[in-house]
């Protein structure tokens, strides 16, 4: 039977708050923290306004949980809080985004190809670190600048390793380059384009690269790391320059 997520989270909060039912989470299956100083603008909160706030923001509050600011975020839930400065193994937002609640996993999965990404295993360790170290979290309002992806700096070098033994000058299969960004942006001969700039999670490339795409042959041969497709999906959001 599927738990509620409102439930799971009230288990997690109960967990993290009086130790009990500690058999309900499995903290050893938990990724390490980063073991270094984590920047809460440049590092953390990029991945809330990426996996969170969607859903946990100023226009939605899902389980009645909003992260959108520091008053929202660290305040108690009447089952307690989420988010446990010091204590990143006890913290229910942890035990959450790592799949540690049955049927509670943050983002929730979805049936939609290149939707609802889980957090990374880095990603994990750099917000347990960030707990560890405190939980801290400027006051006001927090601006980022987001780093610009490109083909050459940053896609290239990731198609030149797993790619181009199938996708370059050489031999292009399915009519497909991933050598240039003009090759990659023209798409093949079965998809045609393979990058949309305004649906960057529907483009054919993301859902490719993510391992999504049931009807290609050997689709496991075409996935990239979950890290890598998130690069690729990012470039694809700023532009796709």
């Amino acid at each position: 039977m599927k738990t509620p997520l409102l439930s799971s989270l009230a288990i997690a909060a109960l967990v993290a708050v009086t130790g009990s039912l500690a058999f309900a989470v499995d903290t050893s299956k938990l990724p390490l923290p980063a073991p270094r100083k984590v920047d809460f603008v440049k590092e953390i909160y990029p991945i809330f306004v990426e996996k969170c706030i969607s859903c946990h923001g100023p226009d939605k509050q899902k389980g009645k949980y909003r992260m959108d600011t520091k008053e929202h975020a660290m305040k108690p839930s009447k089952e307690g809080p989420f988010i446990i400065p010091g204590n990143s193994e006890k913290s229910p937002m942890v035990h959450i985004v790592a799949g540690l609640i049955e049927e509670g996993l943050m983002p929730p999965p979805s049936d939609k190809p290149g939707e609802s990404v889980p957090l990374t295993k880095e990603q994990i360790g750099l917000l347990r670190a960030w707990i560890d170290q405190g939980a801290v979290w400027p006051d006001g309002e927090i601006k980022m600048t987001a780093k610009e992806i490109t083909f050459a700096a940053d896609i290239k070098p990731v198609f030149d390793k797993s790619c181009i033994s199938c996708h370059g000058t050489a031999k292009a299969e399915g009519g497909f380059k991933a050598d240039t960004r003009e090759g990659v942006l023209k798409g093949g001969e079965v998809y045609g384009a393979a990058v949309k700039v305004d649906a960057a999670a529907r483009s054919p490339l993301v859902i490719i690269v993510s391992g999504k795409d049931g009807d290609i042959a050997q689709p496991e041969k075409h996935k990239l790391s979950s890290k890598e497709a998130e690069l690729v999906q990012k470039w694809i959001e700023q532009g796709a320059k």
